[in-house]
């Protein structure tokens, strides 16, 4: 029943359990330290597996709070058939189960209890790994022959779980590959500060996984594996201890590549800040007393029964850890060197403020490849049940994020807190659903404790040109226990990049063909990873156009190819029913947590402590936060991973590796973590300036520059379009109505003559004028004109006169037909103006020249009219009045007829405008 599957992690089952049946191998696989026999736990391809083999000497006695020895030496064969006993824990209950309801969801208890189960075996003797070894017809020895291998480091937390959870056959038989469990100690007994302030004791879970990483470059060869080729995966807290050992100087050669999934070390939870005072919680809890800042309290710790240790109880601040790794100076060190120099002109502004930030020597190793991962929830498991069944209302969400903000920076908190929850408020809703203010809230917990730290990293990694690929998991199961959830939440990608759906050992739990085509393609991307350093096929090659964005439906033998990610494109394979390339995953969102809140969280200027009030919540109630918070420092804090930068800008020497706000002398190189994870290098005055002057300010007015250079192009392009249209418009003769609506019969008859388009221009000084539109008249010799038909004027505007005035039309009508000899084409009459003319007086001087001259002339009483006509017959012309009066002091003028061409225009064609500049009475 697909109820009963547990999706965070329920396919975690104890491998001793179900491996007791299976029959051992037949041969003997012969280590360093001794001879070792496993079990044959998958049958076609085969795959051997190893368990509880010991790479270290069990950490007991005087031995406890030490560094890891390398294992003791057997000479008969030893049967690797079950997994050895889980480290010291006090894991998270599960029962009475309303008593869990209240701190986890309804899929985190299903899965915790089938979890616990598996550690209830417990012992201090507990450094082991488990190994799931493919057997190929191939010989072991040769060197071409070789497996390359993968060690898994779990999650959880840094104070509890087991790698004997993580079964790694299905990995192992479908990649080809060798997958290896680690177990290392946690907790009290893993990552707890015992030496003085400037010793480097400590962190004994890490340099367990750094002895594991020793045991597997000497023993790998021996079951078939390639030491050259380890690939050190991690989730969640496992990430972050991956990206400690990928740069760290005692573990960065024994690797070969990085998987980093729903965590890293750039997470605020990532790193213990003070380590200081956790060793004094455990000192007063134990009652080894003595000076914390000078004595080892690990003598006294070893004389102490495990119980008292592991009933130590912390109440570190809300979403930060307790126990966890700090900078010891060994294994996890400050950096000895300033940021890369980065283009600022070329990657922007913002894009530099992520490469110069704190926390760059995370990513300093380009030289190994990099694959990192993310679910869309990561922040699903910080909230119980009914939480996320029923939401919850703005105050406390804003109780939530006041917590996390004071908890997880240091400067400018109000800021940082009024930007946040704006930027993650639905301000289209007057009314906030509960719902919706849970989402919101787990998007911002997820962004900024998990995603935005992660890509940063990634995108840290890419900025040094090495070979990154980042994913993002959105295959949502049909699970009932994820009440209204908004996507892949927290872990729900392990069971499918280890291959549970694809395991015989789980075939009970129903899963679907769609379930089983995820996996098995999300295990072939690994695979491919961990044997190249590329997710792709050695002869897969991209795609000629690849189009973003568009699903790719995953056959058989129809993978889709995994891009690159770069700082420019930011491709990441979504890992979906259609999985396929996207791009800038929550870009949005991901530059208000890489750009704008690292730019907020600056001290500013060299003020003194006291300024530091300005940087803090003013109120200090509990009732104003929701879980534990840390005490608000009135001294600046100093910087964890960050160079000293002097003042002037200059960069100290190597050896300079605390930062000092005063130019006083260098203090002694200290292996104490810093308390702030994200601040930038503090700064003078002059610093600052000089530096924005240099990048931010050049690149903007650079910017600013070519986009008005742009602007001023386009609109004088447009200047020079609109003119070039209205000069065609103006020497285009108009065309009225009824050009349009006789233009086809004008085209097949002869009876018509071209349109003859005139204009009645403005008084002189007195802004009066109209346009009338053409008309076509018949031609031809007999043909007949009626001036009242002519004209065809539009509707009167201010100002101006119709053509339809009563009284121009009454004179219009008691005009007689007027015959038209052949010696003249009867063209179009204007209506003539606007200063009411004498109509009668025109009408009768028209008759006139009519039967006189066979001239048409009309006459207007204002001398300082013009009227353009066009053209009245083929070849009209303007010529002096039948007086002979060419230009007298009326100025007047009449038509005459010139001699016909010799070749006549067409019909309909001819566009000759003829032009009454003066008439006159």
């Amino acid at each position: 029943m697909r109820a009963d599957r547990a999706a965070l992690y329920a396919w975690l089952v104890c491998c001793a359990v179900a491996l007791s049946t299976h029959k051992y191998s037949t041969r003997v696989v012969r280590t360093k330290y001794g001879p070792l026999r496993g079990i044959v736990v998958h049958a076609h391809p085969q795959v051997e597996a190893y368990l509880g083999v010991p790479y270290a000497t069990p950490p007991l006695g005087s031995l406890r709070y030490m560094p890891p020895v390398t294992p003791s030496q057997w000479r008969t064969p030893r049967l690797a058939d079950a997994a050895g006993p889980a480290c010291p824990q006090r894991p998270p209950p599960a029962a009475p189960r309303d008593d869990a309801l209240l701190i986890h969801p309804r899929a985190r208890i299903k899965q915790l209890e089938r979890l616990l189960p598996m550690l209830t075996n417990q012992s201090e003797d507990c450094l082991y790994v488990n190994l799931y070894v493919p057997v190929t017809g191939a010989e072991m020895e040769s060197e071409k022959a070789r497996l390359p291998c993968l060690l898994f480091v779990h999650g959880e937390s840094y104070e509890w779980s087991s790698g004997n959870a993580y079964d790694g056959t299905t990995l192992a038989a479908h990649g080809n590959i060798i997958v290896v469990t680690i177990n290392f100690r946690l907790g009290v007994l893993g990552f707890l500060k015992t030496g003085a302030k400037g010793s480097a004791q400590g962190n004994f879970g890490l340099m367990d996984l750094v002895a594991g990483l020793h045991w597997l470059r000497e023993n790998l060869p021996a079951f078939g594996g390639d030491p050259e080729k380890v690939t050190l995966m991690g989730h969640g807290t496992g990430a972050a201890l991956a990206n400690f050992l990928a740069v760290s100087p005692v573990s960065r050669e024994l690797l070969r590549r990085v998987i980093m999934l729903s965590g890293s070390g750039l997470s605020s939870w990532a790193l213990q800040r003070d380590p200081l005072s956790i060793k004094r919680k455990v000192a007063e809890h134990t009652g080894c007393h003595g000076d914390l800042l000078e004595d080892d309290i690990a003598p006294c710790l070893r004389n102490k029964p495990l119980t008292d240790l592991l009933s130590v109880r912390l109440d570190p601040p809300r979403f930060l850890s307790g126990f966890a790794p700090f900078v010891d100076g060994t294994v996890i060190v400050n950096p000895s060197h300033a940021p890369p120099p980065t283009d600022s002109s070329r990657l922007g502004a913002g894009a530099a403020a992520v490469a110069s930030a704190a926390g760059h020597e995370l990513a300093d190793f380009p030289h190994r490849e990099l694959l990192f991962g993310l679910t869309t929830t990561e922040s699903y498991l910080e909230f119980n049940a009914q939480d996320l069944e029923f939401g919850f209302n703005e105050s406390r969400r804003d109780r939530i994020l006041r917590t996390f903000v004071r908890n997880a920076y240091y400067y400018h908190l109000n800021e940082i807190y009024s930007t946040l929850k704006n930027e993650y408020t639905d301000w289209d809703k007057p009314v906030q659903n509960p719902l919706s203010v849970r989402d919101a809230t787990l998007e911002i917990l997820s962004d900024g404790r998990t995603a935005a730290p992660l890509i940063r990293l990634g995108y840290l990694h890419a900025l040094r040109r090495g070979s990154t690929y980042f994913t993002h998991f959105h295959y949502l199961s049909p699970e009932k226990d994820y009440p209204q959830r908004p996507g892949s939440v927290h872990g729900e990608e392990l069971p499918f990049y280890l291959g549970m759906p694809l395991s015989q050992a789980y075939h009970h739990l129903n899963f679907t063909l769609q379930e089983q085509r995820v996996s098995k393609l999300c295990m072939h991307y690994v695979a491919n990873f961990v044997r190249y350093g590329n997710p792709n096929d050695p002869s897969a090659t991209p795609p000629p156009s690849p189009m973003l964005g568009e699903p790719v439906a995953v056959g058989p033998d129809d993978i889709p190819y995994w891009d690159t990610y770069d700082t420019i494109n930011q491709l990441y394979m979504e890992m979906s029913t259609k999985p396929g390339m996207r791009s800038h995953y929550r870009g949005h969102k991901m530059s208000l947590w890489l750009s704008l809140i690292p730019q907020l969280h600056r001290p500013g200027s060299d003020l003194p402590d006291a300024a530091m009030r300005h940087h803090h919540f003013q109120d200090d109630s509990q009732n104003y936060y929701e879980g534990a918070v840390r005490e608000q420092s009135m001294s600046r804090a100093h910087v964890p991973h960050v160079v000293n930068i002097g003042r002037g800008g200059d960069k100290t020497t190597p050896s300079s590796r605390s930062v000092s706000p005063k130019p006083s002398p260098a203090p002694p190189v200290s292996t104490e973590c810093p308390p702030n994870a994200t601040v930038t290098p503090i700064q003078t005055d002059d610093a600052l300036l000089r530096r924005l002057a240099s990048s931010h300010y050049q690149s903007y007015t650079a910017a600013l520059t070519v986009t008005i250079a742009v602007g001023c192009f386009l609109l004088l392009l447009n200047v020079l379009i609109f003119a070039g249209i209205y000069h065609q418009r103006g020497t285009r003769p108009r065309r009225s109505k009824d050009d349009f609506t006789e233009a086809g019969s004008s085209s097949s008859s002869d009876n018509y003559d071209g349109k003859i388009d005139y204009e009645v221009r403005a008084f002189e000084g007195k802004g009066f004028g109209f346009e009338c539109k053409s008309a076509h008249v018949p031609r031809g010799s007999g043909s007949k004109f009626d001036l009242r038909t002519l004209s065809d004027c539009g509707e009167p505007t201010f100002g101006e006169y119709s053509c339809y005035d009563e009284k121009h039309l009454a004179a219009r009508r008691s005009l007689p037909d007027v015959s038209v000899g052949s010696a003249i084409d009867a063209g179009n009459v204007v209506c003539i103006d606007t200063q009411k003319p004498d109509i009668q007086r025109i009408e009768a001087r028209i008759q006139e020249a009519v039967s006189r001259t066979s001239t048409f002339e009309p006459r207007v009483v204002d001398s300082s009219t013009q009227v353009k006509f066009g053209p009245l017959c083929d070849g009209q012309e303007l010529l002096s009045d039948s007086n002979g009066d060419s230009e007298g002091a009326t100025g007047s003028s009449i038509l005459r007829v010139p001699p016909a061409p010799t070749t006549p225009a067409p019909p309909g064609i001819m566009k000759k405008r003829v032009q009454i500049q003066e008439i006159s009475v």
